[in-house]
């Protein structure tokens, strides 16, 4: 018995995060990081393979912080689309 396996089967989610402040792995801040590792949980839970994350950090920093942001995270979404 291989034990719960989720329904959801090969979906894919594509999760788009903005957040004021950094907390992706590369900051000291990721320890407060609770959003991703429970969407990350649930997703997997429900059986989905396929998850990327699209994220805006930093947007509380400034207009060109907030703009170089937004503009990091849509070049990558357009990454995504082509794949």
């Amino acid at each position: 018995m291989a034990g719960v396996e989720g329904l959801a089967g090969a979906k894919r989610v594509i999760i788009a995060s903005a957040r004021g402040g950094f907390y992706s792995e590369a900051s000291p801040m990721a320890f407060m990081d609770h959003q991703e590792s429970f969407l990350k949980s649930f997703f997997t839970f429900i059986g989905v393979t396929d998850l990327a994350i699209v994220r805006a950090e930093g947007i509380n920093l400034g207009t060109e912080q907030k703009q170089s942001a937004l503009d990091s995270a849509l070049a990558e979404v357009a990454t995504l689309k082509a794949a």
